[in-house]
């Protein structure tokens, strides 16, 4: 089918799904192969998303929820139709993404259909926060960093509902991951050993869960640098 005839018979789809007032389709129930559910507790839900090259993925929901999104691999470009309330068909395309690099959007719920227009999988961790509000005007989008030859450990985002934190660990002695009054998020963004209350490794897009006032250790598992993010969410009032 040309492309222009799919755009055009992919519009008419959705417009009617949308006016037919269909109810939510959830991918972890409808797109088992695409989206599956890897943590989730009262404050956050981590959903690993693939798409495979150049696959189509159908229409399904997102709830409005605010949501980090870290990407895990290096990949081209993903065209997303929204469909629209009004039952217009508004097209995006997300660009290329770079392993180490992420996202963080306000909630809104999405109902969309995929297509991956190159011919690299996509892989990418949705980190929905149930309990932060953000006001957000656009996305911040972090970039991944040029070099992991050197450590760091810095926020690159700051909200008073979530923080985003890098750290490289590139020497032979572990690094620390110093507690935090409230949970947090570890997410890997290359093969590493972390101490917790025992020592255990994690691969690329593994994630763990500290608790309040839990601190933990983390070096290379193998060559290279140790990299990962953290998601750092407030204390909870009480």
């Amino acid at each position: 089918m040309p492309y222009a005839v799919r755009g055009k018979w992919c519009a008419m789809a959705l417009a009617a799904l949308v006016a037919s007032g269909a109810g939510a389709q959830d991918p972890l129930t409808t797109l088992p192969k695409n989206y599956q559910k890897i943590f989730e507790n009262g404050s956050v839900t981590v959903i690993r998303a693939h798409y495979g090259g150049h696959e189509k993925i159908p229409v399904h929901d997102h709830p409005a929820v605010a949501t980090v999104f870290v990407y895990l691999n290096n990949s081209g470009q993903v065209r997303i139709d929204h469909a629209e309330s009004t039952g217009e068909l508004v097209p995006a395309v997300r660009p290329p993404t770079v392993l180490g690099s992420y996202r963080v959007a306000a909630g809104l719920a999405e109902r969309h259909s995929i297509e991956n227009l190159g011919d690299a999988d996509s892989d990418f961790l949705r980190v929905e926060l149930k309990r932060a509000n953000l006001n957000l005007p656009e996305p911040f989008r972090g970039k991944a960093p040029a070099s992991l030859t050197q450590s760091e450990d810095v926020v690159e985002f700051s909200n008073p509902a979530v923080d985003v934190e890098r750290i490289v660990c590139a020497g032979p002695t572990p690094c620390p991951v110093k507690a935090n009054a409230s949970g947090s998020l570890l997410i890997a963004l290359s093969p590493l050993d972390v101490e917790l209350s025992t020592g255990e490794s994690m691969a690329t897009g593994e994630v763990r869960w500290l608790a309040p006032g839990e601190k933990a250790r983390i070096g290379a598992h193998g060559a290279g640098s140790a990299h990962l993010l953290r998601i750092l969410l407030p204390a909870v009032a009480k």
